[in-house]
């Protein structure tokens, strides 16, 4: 039987395994089909070394994904999303739309009939304005208006109730059969609701209504499914609903609920369970990630699709409903987490000044006016006495990185410090210095606070309205220390404050501040830099970096597994202690041979210690799935890469051809590495650019290596560190030093940055 033949065989009227068997042939097929003709998707199929991958739905919204030319395109289907949001685009031919609409007609029929009648569009005309180019909300109306004799719109062009509409249409449901399509949310907020607070009587018993889209919005607002059955009751009497699940990416092969209140699969598409540690299929009953496949897609390669919803295969084959195939329900959207790193620092979506008060944590604002000198004796005692809290106190010594704090904090530490800047002798502090800290690095607001006190400057610290434990841990032992009544005057100078992106406190601050201090994305940095400051304030940045690792086989080779194993630990916490996704953190490793060594074996060892290291990391469904979008997404982009080696969805392993290509293109995180092989340390020479900030070495020639860069005159690397090194904060960072920066001479100097 071919596909065609299978497709015109009723929705829900084959076997698993016939549709199994089936299915095994054609995604084989389809795959070599749209490898032919999409380049990009072979090229990440050739990365994966897989047969028949399952691609992240999530890429659609980074590439064009087309199996057909441009001018074969009749439309363009975009996701649904909020402002600002990145949407899937999707590209249809005629066959592909026609097949779409064919099985989403098929699909409809089986629960409300194949004869035409009445449909009420819980939405706005507008939506169907340029049907070349819409969003999933148009292509649901389109999809299911295949199915209506009658098109009536129950909302006008503002989103209102067109209460005119909705009588005549209750006219029609009182002379037979009827049904109803919107999209959940809307229909809670522009029907249910209006219709509640207007206390209408409108009578649509008898109409069956179908609804998706998702419930992420209505969770947000504590709406259960019975509770929206409800109020669908109450409003309009409609007591017959099928909610369905479905996605623009694979349009037309939706999952429509049954009386059982269970989602099945058609012949037009499957589903599979997935766990996320290495994508395996789960078994039924078992919650996971939900893969789909369609027979449906020409246009494009969405035929196996790895989604970011989760969900359990409930049964097969056995309904009570009758029907056949895989029944499951949905947990919805899997969670995310806030990503540690540098990459984001002043989150938020507001853009517009707002009233809202600031909150001020620790110290005082504003802070008193006035300098100290460099590396001033109360200064120094107050970060004493803050070292000996954090490494002595339970309270804080449960934190791993407030411990750090408190032993980079200690005498000894910061005479050592001291002793390196002997020729600052007689400087005082710039003046008040703003620093704008990154949320995910939970730390750093500390160090770069720190870098104003050594210098004699007084501060003004925002943190992120998202601080975590860590944060909060640490500004809590901050100002214990500053209430102490030596360090009156430290307080006094001081402010650790909290306050919305686009507060007007940000403006205000800049414009008597004498230095912002910017840390986070190239965007973030952008941002704040836009905001007007004061003639005399310069801005110090940090803004995205990369990091690579250098090892040598020879210092290897020697090793017993022990040793290789507390190394692997070490390069753990510099890059998967901050999800690698701190600009110190390495994304490429280098690998310099040695003569006599086998380095493949070396290699083998060496990562194979490093996955059993990332056996402790969390690897959370959502890291997983995008972890391996970005996996996807590199290959798509960049030519040459070799095929992956995977430990699971806990480590990536990436080949690199040595042809000067930028590494700062490569992205990488959660434990996602790519590695070139090397024969002298000169050869990695041009792919230090400016980007480039650290280099990890597994020797101890750092100081060797670091001025073979120099000499070489590479424009990036800022240091070069030992393996565990890699996340320790200096006063001289991005070879900028923030201590001198921060003072000067005299009070009339100016610095640049």
């Amino acid at each position: 039987m071919n596909r065609i033949e299978f497709l015109e065989m009723e929705p829900f009227s084959v076997t698993q395994a016939d549709k199994d068997s089936f299915y095994r042939e054609q995604m084989k097929i389809m795959t070599a089909d749209h490898r032919k003709a999409c380049t990009a998707y072979d090229d990440i199929c050739n990365g994966l070394g897989e047969e028949t991958p399952y691609l992240p739905v999530t890429l659609f919204k980074d590439i064009d994904l087309k199996s057909v030319p441009d001018d074969k395109v009749i439309r363009k289907i975009t996701s649904s999303g909020t402002t600002g949001q990145q949407v899937s685009r999707i590209y249809l031919d005629a066959a592909t739309s026609a097949a779409q609409q064919r099985a989403l007609c098929g699909i409809t029929g089986d629960f409300i009939g194949s004869k035409r009648i009445p449909m009420l569009i819980i939405d706005s005309p507008d939506v169907l304005r340029d049907r070349s180019k819409f969003t999933a909300r148009g292509a649901g109306i389109l999809g299911f208006s295949m199915m209506a004799s009658k098109r009536i719109y129950a909302l006008d062009e503002n989103m209102n109730v067109d209460y005119e509409a909705l009588s005549e249409f209750e006219e029609l449901a009182k002379a037979g059969p009827t049904f109803a399509f919107g999209f959940t949310y809307m229909i809670w907020e522009y029907l249910v609701g209006p219709l509640k607070a207007d206390a209408k009587a409108v009578n649509l018993a008898g109409c069956h209504l179908i609804h998706g889209g998702g419930w992420k919005k209505l969770q947000d607002k504590k709406v259960s499914d019975e509770e929206f059955k409800l109020g669908l009751r109450e409003a309009c009497g409609i007591e017959s609903v099928s909610d369905y699940y479905g996605m623009a990416e694979q349009t037309g092969s939706i999952f429509m609920q049954c009386p059982e209140g269970h989602l099945h699969a058609s012949i037009y598409s499957d589903i599979s369970i997935l766990d996320p540690e290495d994508f395996s299929e789960r078994q039924d009953g078992e919650w996971g990630l939900i893969a789909l496949k369609s027979l449906l897609p020409e246009s494009y390669p969405g035929h196996m699709l790895l989604t970011e919803d989760r969900g359990r295969i409930i049964g097969t084959d056995n309904c009570p409903c009758g029907r056949k195939g895989k029944y499951f329900e949905i947990g919805g959207r899997i969670s995310r987490a806030e990503v540690r790193g540098c990459s984001d620092t002043f989150e938020g979506t507001v853009s517009s000044v707002q009233e809202v008060d600031l909150r001020v944590l620790a110290g005082t604002y504003p802070p008193e006016e006035g300098v100290r000198g460099t590396f001033d004796e109360l200064t120094v005692d107050f970060l004493s006495e803050l070292s000996t809290l954090f490494t002595k106190d339970p309270v804080y010594r449960q934190y791993p990185e407030i411990n750090s704090l408190g032993f980079w904090c200690r005498s000894a530490h910061i005479e050592k410090i001291r002793e390196g800047y002997k020729d600052l002798v007689g400087r005082r502090g710039r003046g008040l210095t703003l620093h704008i800290a990154p949320s995910n690095m939970p730390t750093m607001f500390a160090y770069s606070w720190i870098t104003s006190l050594l210098a004699g400057s007084p501060s003004i610290v925002r943190i992120s309205e998202r601080s975590s434990d860590i944060t909060e841990a640490a500004l809590r032992g901050i100002n214990t220390v500053l209430n102490r009544p030596e360090f009156a005057e430290l307080k006094r100078q001081n402010a650790f404050i909290s306050f919305p992106r686009g507060h007007k406190a940000l403006e205000e601050i800049s414009g008597k501040a004498k230095a912002r201090v910017i840390w986070g994305g190239n965007d973030t940095v952008e941002a704040i830099c836009r905001v007007p400051k004061a003639d005399d304030c310069i801005d110090i940045t940090f803004p995205d970096k990369y990091s690579v690792a250098l090892f040598r086989t020879g210092d290897f080779a020697g090793l017993d597994d022990r040793e290789i194993r507390h190394l692997a630990h070490l390069f753990y916490n510099d890059t998967l202690g901050t999800d690698q996704n701190a600009c110190s953190s390495p994304r490429t490793v280098f690998w310099l041979k040695d003569a006599g060594v086998d380095t493949e074996r070396i290699k083998e060892k060496w990562w194979t210690a490093f996955a059993e290291e990332a056996a402790a990391y969390d690897l959370q469904p959502w890291i997983a799935t995008e972890k391996y979008r970005i996996l996807c997404r590199m290959y798509a982009e960049n030519k040459g890469l070799g095929t992956v080696k995977r430990w699971g969805n806990r480590l990536y392993l990436v080949p690199v051809p040595n042809d000067g290509r930028s590494l700062t293109d490569l992205e990488a995180k959660f434990g996602m590495f790519y590695e070139m092989d090397i024969d002298s340390v000169g050869e990695i020479t041009p792919y230090m650019e400016a980007g480039i900030q650290t280099i990890v070495s597994s020797g101890d020639d750092q100081d060797e290596i670091n001025k073979k860069m120099r000499g070489a005159g590479c424009e990036g690397v800022d240091r070069v560190v030992a393996i565990g090194e890699a996340l320790d904060f200096n006063t001289v960072w991005d070879r900028k030093d923030l201590v001198e920066m921060l003072s000067c001479t005299s009070l009339s100097e100016t610095t640049t940055t």
